[in-house]
């Protein structure tokens, strides 16, 4: 996983959605239950890729998963969408593609502030 995104917002944006969704997760794969105290890379799955702007930071649309089981879900599309439909629900599912669907233009700027204050508020809890 790249851990250099780069200086403006959107690349900002991108590692703090990172930082939510694993840290929303407790760095825990969601797949095989693995933990980053067990030595292992867990890393942000999106549902809908990363190039779709309208979910792109949406922390609904991603979830941790260890480097391993990233990588066998990337190469087995199908088993990844029933397991996700099964874990996350059909309805979860088609409020991501109604999202990413409408194709909404995103403030970058904004988007860096909301993802700061989820995270702060995550931490603040653990």
């Amino acid at each position: 996983m790249p851990t250099n995104y780069g200086k403006k917002a959107k690349a900002k944006a991108t590692k703090l959605h990172s930082l939510v969704v694993r840290t929303r997760d407790n760095f825990t794969c969601r797949w095989c239950g693995i933990t980053r105290n067990e030595g292992k890379q867990i890393q942000c799955a999106h549902i809908i890729s990363r190039a779709i702007s309208a979910t792109r930071t949406d922390e609904e649309n991603a979830l941790a998963l260890c480097a391993s089981c990233h990588w066998k879900q990337s190469k087995n599309p199908l088993v990844w969408a029933r397991w996700l439909e099964q874990e996350l629900g059909k309805a979860h599912l088609d409020c991501l593609l109604d999202k990413g669907v409408a194709g909404v233009k995103v403030d970058w700027d904004s988007e860096v502030e909301r993802l700061q204050t989820i995270l702060d508020e995550l931490s603040n809890n653990q």
